[in-house]
């Protein structure tokens, strides 16, 4: 099962890919790019949505529940690819936060400094089986790590703009310009 729905959508600043009416929302709709990969940078509009720096987006399904099962319950794709000229992957990160009612939000854990707990930090790989978090790249989340049985929406957060305004983190580039869903 794939997001069917944009519950809101806030965007950052700079980078306005795939954010026009011609492509959003259909751009994150459905699988993932098939040509994705951590050596192919996915970057057309109607494959993904950026965020900006410091955009928001809510996202879930319609018609169903995302239950706590066996390991991940789901997973996030997001343009991570590794950069050619220096060999390091090339990270936009944003933070994870999930509902039941669309009001109150728990977020994941994570680590600014290593990212760990972020979204946009592993490539995808969408040429494998989306559904399969051990083959399909992206990030993947469970939601026994926050004690919940159920949600209904995914808010993902951009934090790009806070890397890129730390020359000495780790994961800076100087072409750092938001999240992008896939």
């Amino acid at each position: 099962i794939t997001i069917n729905h944009v519950f809101s959508f806030t965007p950052g600043v700079g980078q306005k890919l795939g954010q026009s009416e011609e492509f959003y929302p259909a751009n994150i709709f459905g699988i993932p790019s098939r040509i994705a990969s951590e050596d192919v940078a996915e970057a057309t509009e109607s494959e993904v949505l950026s965020l900006g720096f410091g955009g928001e987006i809510i996202v879930g399904n319609s018609d169903n529940l995302i239950i706590d099962g066996d390991g991940a319950d789901f997973t996030i794709f997001e343009n991570v690819f590794k950069n050619p000229i220096n060999g390091r992957l090339f990270k936009e990160p944003a933070i994870v936060s999930v509902s039941k009612d669309g009001i109150s939000y728990t977020e994941f854990p994570y680590v600014f400094a290593s990212l760990e707990g972020c979204a946009g930090t592993h490539p995808t790989y969408g040429a494998a089986d989306y559904c399969d978090s051990d083959v399909s790249g992206g990030d993947s989340f469970d939601l026994a790590d926050l004690g919940l049985d159920s949600i209904r929406f995914i808010k993902i957060k951009d934090i790009t703009d806070q890397v890129f305004a730390n020359q000495n983190h780790k994961y800076f580039d100087y072409s750092l310009s938001g999240f992008d869903l896939d």
